[in-house]
């Protein structure tokens, strides 16, 4: 062992991972399998090899290490700026200094050593502590101290922006001698793209649905309820109960009777249709999917319970539900501009709750509960985790839900709430982090979690539903008479002006196409200028002036941003070719040119396309209430 250079890492892991530092000092050492010996190369720096069954493997090179590092730099070329790398092997730290070096600062650098042993051996014979200076931007992945981190770091540093830009570097001979955990390591950042490519079909897919949802739902907001109505609601000795859908709600479902009349009891989308066979009724459900299936709200006492929602969701459960809906925050332009125009003439905010949602059904259920004033959260079947390898609770997809693959590399360990381990996935794992964020942020918000099964939410306190419904649901309170007390959000005057929005919608979709074929225009005729020989700035300025006229108004008006909402697949295809800079002006502007021609050659398609979902959807409803003549439903 090289004594100084050990208690040189070792001081920095100290300061940085100090968990792993105990680990190192504190673990047995187990037979290995391989020895590792630590020797000079021909230039005199530390290189290692591995002896293992006679053979002696060198990591990274016997005579020029560098030389290898070299190599795989000039076939990758150009380093992307925003670009993820992944380099699996340390060995002696020197390859990864030099990519360090080569890459841009924006880059995301993960780093993966499959052995715990040869980590050891590395902390002891080579410098390298510059992996854990404070701000250095990587990321380090241990087997046997934080192999259950993979997913989360593949998350966070791989994303869709930047995926097409990976770059992946193996250490010599890594792959031979730790084939197994190498190998699942690859797999796993494969399937974490294919996730990623999967996620943005959907999110596509959906894109295309939220302009057809947002249109066709615009009428019931214009009947509807602002859920800021709700903020305060609730007296501070009143708790709200969270119903989520997870795999443990089948354990204490019926314990929710008991709370009815001494909670506000809030249900996930996914977990009305159980509360509901079971006979208890919530004060409240909450729907975030633009695609949630029609089935799960097929029950007779749906329309008794109060909707959260926005005008992004699926039109079904719409259409299914004939009870009060309270809307949130969309980010619809059109839907805001109308509510801009209401709150200019009550000369007061009548804008929607801007919902910190967390991204999933159950965190926004949350979120809503502390906004109508809840001090104490209750949470159940918020198992956030495979309970009983299933994703949710029976009754809710199907009578009796199928059992997850478990192998299938998708799935993860964390901490459960008993103090084991219980699998989990990405997102789940995600909404996991939220939760554990908000709760440590709201101090003075008590979150209780009585799921009785799934992954340990830090920062709750952890009770069985039963217990928890003795110790804070004491108080009788009507919140349906509260609820009931709210007006519409459109009122009045108001009702004359969202109408007068919908009856224009298909004028203002022609503005925008108009423009967007003019901005077209001025873009081929930049780049006829820029394809010259030579080009003034004089003429160049005039034309970026016209382009960014065009694209000023892309941004700023209401409906052009409507249109724009609609088109994450073309956004899709052009987010890598944003970070993608070019060596001199003239191709730069050429590219900004080519990819501006994209996007409004589809603004101009996509505006044709919702006109004609206006004239389906939103015309028709003021033809069918004439302005001056309308009833308050």
């Amino acid at each position: 062992m090289n004594q100084p250079v050990y208690e040189k890492n070792m001081d920095a892991l100290r300061k940085k991972y100090p968990a792993w530092a105990n680990i190192l000092a504190e673990k047995r050492r187990k037979k290995r399998k391989f020895d590792v010996i630590a020797e000079k190369s021909l230039f005199g720096e530390t290189i290692l090899k591995v002896r293992q069954n006679d053979r002696t493997f060198y990591l990274n090179g016997k005579y020029a290490p560098d030389a290898v590092v070299e190599r795989w730099l000039a076939l990758q070329g150009k380093i992307e700026s925003y670009a993820p790398i992944v380099i699996i092997g340390i060995s002696n730290g020197a390859h990864i200094k030099r990519i360090m070096e080569e890459a841009p600062k924006t880059s995301n650098i993960l780093i993966y050593e499959p052995s715990f042993e040869l980590f050891r051996r590395e902390m002891e014979e080579v410098d390298l502590s510059f992996l854990f200076q404070p701000d250095i931007p990587v990321g380090i992945i241990v087997e046997g101290i934080n192999e259950i981190e993979k997913a989360a770091y593949l998350f966070y540093f791989v994303t869709v922006d930047n995926m097409a830009s990976l770059k992946c570097y193996m250490s010599g001979n890594y792959g031979e001698l730790f084939r197994e955990p190498v190998e699942e390591f690859v797999k796993r950042i494969r399937k974490h793209m294919d996730d990623i490519e999967t996620g943005w079909n959907t999110t596509i897919r959906f894109t295309d649905i939220n302009a057809k949802n947002v249109f066709y739902n615009l009428p019931y907001l214009y009947e509807g309820y602002n859920t800021e109505d709700l903020r305060g609601l609730l007296p501070d000795d009143v708790p709200v109960i969270v119903v989520s859908a997870g795999p443990s709600l089948n354990k204490n479902i019926m314990d929710l009777k008991k709370a009815v009349g001494k909670a506000c009891i809030i249900a996930t989308d996914t977990a009305l249709k159980p509360l509901l066979n079971a006979g208890i009724i919530p004060d409240l459900f909450v729907i975030v999917d633009g695609l949630k299936p029609a089935f799960l709200f097929e029950h007779e006492d749906l329309s008794k319970v109060p909707m959260v929602t926005m005008t992004g969701v699926s039109i079904e459960p719409m259409k299914l539900h004939k009870g009060k809906k309270f809307f949130y925050y969309s980010g619809s332009g059109l839907e805001n501009e109308m509510l801009f125009a209401i709150s200019r003439k009550e000369g007061r905010d009548r804008t929607l709750l801007d919902l910190p949602t967390g991204g999933s059904v159950a965190t926004s259920a949350y979120s809503m509960g502390i906004v109508m004033g809840a001090k104490t959260v209750i949470l159940i079947g918020q198992d956030l985790a495979m309970t009983g390898n299933r994703t949710h609770a029976d009754g809710t997809f199907q009578d009796k839900m199928d059992e997850i693959d478990a192998d299938s590399g998708e799935y993860f360990e964390v901490e459960s709430v008993d103090g084991g381990k219980v699998l989990t996935r990405a997102d789940f794992k995600f909404y996991l982090d939220w939760f554990e964020r908000y709760i440590k942020e709201w101090k003075n918000i008590t979150t209780i979690d009585a799921t009785e099964g799934g992954a340990r939410i830090h920062g709750s306190k952890v009770m069985t539903l039963k217990k928890a419904i003795q110790k804070y649901c004491k108080r009788e309170f009507d919140i349906k008479e509260q609820i009931d007390r709210v007006d519409k959000l459109f009122e009045g005057e108001s009702r004359k002006i969202g109408l007068e929005y919908f009856a224009g919608s298909e004028k203002k979709l022609k503005e925008v196409k108009k423009k967007a074929t003019e901005g077209l225009k001025h873009y081929e005729k930049m780049e006829k200028l820029l394809k010259k020989p030579s080009v003034s700035d004089q003429e160049l300025q005039k034309a970026l002036k016209k382009v960014k006229k065009v694209n000023n108004f892309m941004e700023k008006d209401y409906m052009a941003a409507t249109v724009t909402d609609s088109l994450k697949a073309v956004e899709y295809a052009l987010r890598p070719l944003i970070y993608q800079g070019q060596e001199d002006k003239e191709s730069e502007l050429l590219d900004v040119a080519e990819q501006g021609k994209v996007l409004l050659y589809a603004i101009a398609v996509a505006s044709e396309e919702i006109i004609e979902l206006a004239k389906e959807t939103l015309i028709p409803y003021a033809k069918e209430h004439p302005i001056g003549e309308e009833k308050r439903k």
